[in-house]
């Protein structure tokens, strides 16, 4: 465990009541700062340090649900194998259902951000291969 002194602990006190001041009182730094009689540079240190560790602790929450969905949905399509084997078309749509569920969590759905670029010369080929196209049919 890492060593942790008096200073520390009053500091994540104080970063804890930056944030709280912060979000749920919606206060600016600078009323924080007044308040706490500390300076508005601490004040934002404090603020900054208090966010991230939030996030980590979201981040590795999210993490372990995760983890538990997928644990989850390995157990039921182990105990649809059989049956999906055997031909039972029930639990081939269950197992489909499972599959597609599973590929949500992992965000093999999320849409693919692409940057297109269409010049003059890619609409001429293509009109010109459209030309081209034309005349085989004709012929």
């Amino acid at each position: 465990m890492a060593w942790r002194t008096p200073n520390h602990d009053l500091g994540l006190v104080r970063q804890h009541e930056v944030v709280r001041l912060r979000t749920q009182e919606k206060l600016t730094f600078r009323q924080i700062a007044d308040q706490l009689d500390c300076d508005v540079k601490n004040i934002y240190q404090a603020w900054k340090r208090g966010v991230a560790a939030l996030a980590a602790q979201a981040a590795e929450a999210h993490g372990e649900y995760l983890g538990e969905q997928l644990a989850n949905l390995d157990i039921a399509i182990n105990s649809l194998m059989p049956k999906v084997i055997k031909g039972d078309v029930r639990a081939v749509e269950g197992l489909v259902r499972l599959f597609d569920h599973q590929a949500k969590l992992l965000g093999l759905f999320a849409p693919v951000k692409v940057n297109a670029t269409v010049t003059d010369e890619m609409t001429a080929r293509v009109k010109q291969l459209a030309d081209e196209i034309t005349a085989l049919d004709q012929t």
